[in-house]
């Protein structure tokens, strides 16, 4: 037989096994969120987000935030291939986590409110 080389780990998230999952710096909300370098991410700021860099090309997945205020998420922003746009409008309620699902070309929340 011959050696199976399939990727054991079909679902890879920013952070997850080859670093920490919890990112230990906090991020500012901006109009455009950096990438996330972890799994999960406190958020502090008021400032609406209207994209989200994906933490790779290609990148489909989810991502955590941990809201230390209210910020909103407004539809509208520009897709490009590392930058995609928020699908549906929300506002992070403070100490509830936010997590983002990205389908390859807009972030989809799990909470609207």
């Amino acid at each position: 037989m011959g050696q199976i080389t399939e990727d054991i780990y079909p679902f890879k998230t920013p952070g997850g096994l080859q670093n920490s999952v919890v990112d230990g710096v906090t991020v500012a909300s901006t109009t455009a969120m950096p990438a996330s370098r972890a799994l999960i991410t406190t958020v502090s700021g008021t400032v609406a987000v209207s994209t989200i860099a994906v933490p790779w090309p290609g990148f489909t997945g989810t991502i955590k935030y941990i809201p230390t205020a209210a910020f909103t998420g407004t539809t509208g922003g520009t897709e490009t291939d590392i930058v995609k746009p928020i699908g549906l409008a929300f506002t992070a309620v403070v100490g509830k986590v936010l997590e983002l699902d990205c389908d390859g070309h807009k972030w989809y929340p799990s909470y609207v409110a």
